[in-house]
């Protein structure tokens, strides 16, 4: 259908009304007040920097749980490595103190072991010294110093009997003796003195006192001569 200049006119009309006002609409928006416009921009860039700041806290964060958990890891591993070298050590110290228990048993084994040896032989030598040195010491007075010991013993007591060697009688001041009975006895060895009472008898000889220190020896040492554990076998 073909339509008029003018009618083609109107129709169109309101078409170029509208594409004004959508122009004119734009160029307002374009105008915006400019406060507005500054207002805007910033709420998007803060906006913006918002999301950034929270993506940027959970990554941090993120990365702080993996550290922590890597530092506790690490922190235990390296417990465990302290308990193991400290239960190590502890193992080599007990080992290390043992050992030296036993090598302590081991010398206190081998000292007594030697000392069993030689101990007997140096008492001998002891005695053999310690008897030399007695035998030494008596001289012709001798008798008259142990008479003298033994009679401040039996002081008071009546019929006292004193036996002494024939040899040693001339050595006796027999008035130093009255009341007493001097008997010449050859059993009775040079130097010593046996006194008979009624309570018991004193011996003051050598052979004696030396048995006494014999018995010493053996109480204090605890070791018997050689002669006697050779003659206790042969039994």
């Amino acid at each position: 259908m073909l339509l008029r200049k003018d009618e083609i006119f109107y129709i169109d009309l309101p078409k170029k009304i509208k594409t004004e006002e959508k122009e004119s609409k734009e160029s307002r928006e374009v105008k915006e007040d400019p406060r507005k416009q500054f207002n805007r921009i910033k709420e998007q860039i803060i906006s913006q920097a918002r999301e950034e700041a929270r993506k940027i806290v959970e990554e941090a964060e993120k990365r702080a749980e993996e550290i922590l958990k890597s530092a506790s890891e690490e922190a235990e591993r390296l417990k465990l490595e302290v308990e193991r070298l400290l239960e190590e050590k502890r193992k080599e110290k007990q080992k290390f103190s043992e050992y030296i228990l036993s090598l302590k048993k081991q010398i206190q084994m081998q000292i007594h072991q030697k000392l069993e040896e030689i101990l007997p032989d140096i008492v001998e030598v002891l005695r053999v010294l310690f008897r030399k040195i007695l035998e030494k010491e008596m001289d012709e007075s001798v008798v008259v110093r142990k008479l003298r010991s033994a009679l401040s013993k039996v002081a008071g007591i009546e019929n006292v009997k004193i036996k002494i060697h024939p040899e040693d009688l001339d050595k006796v001041d027999l008035k130093e003796l009255k009341g007493k009975q001097v008997i010449p006895d050859p059993n009775v060895e040079k130097g010593g003195v046996i006194l008979e009472t009624e309570y018991g008898v004193l011996d003051k000889t050598f052979s004696y006192q030396w048995k006494l220190v014999e018995d010493i020896f053996e109480e204090v040492v605890g070791f018997e001569r050689p002669s006697q554990r050779i003659e206790e076998k042969a039994d």
